[in-house]
């Protein structure tokens, strides 16, 4: 297997290209198998211009977030239909059919998971109801408002039912510090929305400025402050290894 180790990203710095099954769409692969040796998930950047978005389609075997960094958009699925606003987290479970579209003038810009990675794969894509497919779980909307105040767990099992995907929250104030522990079972990624933070990874140190991804291999340690007289907001996004996916 590819050696990792802690990695900072920049969407900037790499290419784009255009996804299957989606219209008026432009994405950037950040966190994946090419950039950091990622194998338990994938992270990107979409662009996505107004009424246009993903086709009806699941995933059988990925779980699939989605954060609306810009713009509103509407999720589409189970016979229901949600706004998303900015600052909204959606979750796909496994094998759920779904479709989204960016309602907002400006076009959306759209941070989506997928655990494990998706890499384009059609093995990974159906676009037709099967039989054999059924969804692991309910697609749901976790509105602005409570992505907002949360301090903790947004996505995982306990919240959501998800398998391999966790996200959560980082709110740090003023001078303040937060250590996270070692994740022998899971590849973390913080995704840095807001602020800067001081981050220190596998010996290594960073900084953190918005718009950056910092990939945190399994059994490294982090440890973060956000600078005197800042506050920094963002999320951790974690991906269970492929030893614990139950497909």
């Amino acid at each position: 297997m590819k050696q990792t180790k802690p990695t900072v990203v920049r969407a900037a710095d790499l290419a784009a290209y255009a996804p299957a099954n989606h219209t008026g769409t432009s994405n950037v692969r950040v966190i994946c198998p090419e950039t950091v040796g990622a194998t338990a998930l994938e992270v990107l950047i979409g662009t996505i211009v107004k009424s246009h978005g993903a086709k009806p389609h699941a995933h059988p075997h990925l779980e699939q977030c989605a954060y609306m960094i810009e713009g509103t958009g509407e999720s589409q699925a189970e016979g229901r239909v949600e706004s998303m606003g900015t600052g909204t987290w959606s979750y796909v479970p496994a094998g759920a059919f779904h479709t989204f579209r960016v309602t907002s003038e400006q076009p959306g810009r759209v941070l989506v998971v997928y655990a494990p990675p998706y890499g384009e794969n059609p093995a990974q894509t159906i676009t037709q109801p099967d039989p054999a497919v059924s969804p692991r779980g309910k697609v749901r909307v976790l509105a602005a408002d409570a992505v907002t105040a949360a301090t903790g767990a947004l996505i995982d099992r306990d919240t959501v039912g998800a398998q391999w995907v966790e996200i959560e929250a980082v709110r740090m104030a003023d001078g303040s510090a937060l250590s996270c522990a070692p994740r022998p079972d899971a590849e973390q990624v913080l995704y840095l929305e807001d602020g800067h933070i001081d981050a220190r990874a596998g010996a290594q140190d960073f900084h953190l400025a918005p718009g950056d991804f910092l990939f945190i291999p399994s059994g490294a340690a982090v440890a973060l402050r956000c600078p005197t007289g800042r506050r920094a907001s963002g999320f951790f996004i974690k991906g269970r290894l492929p030893s614990s996916h139950s497909l």
